[in-house]
């Protein structure tokens, strides 16, 4: 995988919880490559530990991943073919 200093974000929203952002990014990797990358913010720094998102609070950052492109449109119909119910 190459290295995320030369990736340029192409879209990216977030949410906020509490004092945290969660944040969500399309990534062009200089390669071609396109990436999704869930990150989290206190301030401008970068935190090392797990996401933990109510199901409400994921709901709210995938619509709002579709909605910003971070996420094809399609995004949900192809996640419905993949599981089954």
């Amino acid at each position: 995988m190459a290295p995320l200093d030369d990736a340029k974000a192409l879209a990216s929203t977030f949410i906020k919880i509490e004092d945290q952002e969660i944040r969500i990014e399309k990534l062009n990797l200089g390669t071609g490559q396109e990436k999704v990358r869930l990150s989290s913010l206190i301030g401008n720094k970068e935190v090392a530990h797990p996401l933990i998102l109510s199901e409400e609070e994921l709901l709210d950052l995938l619509n709002q991943a579709i909605h910003a492109g971070v996420l094809p449109r399609d995004f949900i119909g192809k996640l419905r073919d993949r599981i089954e119910i």
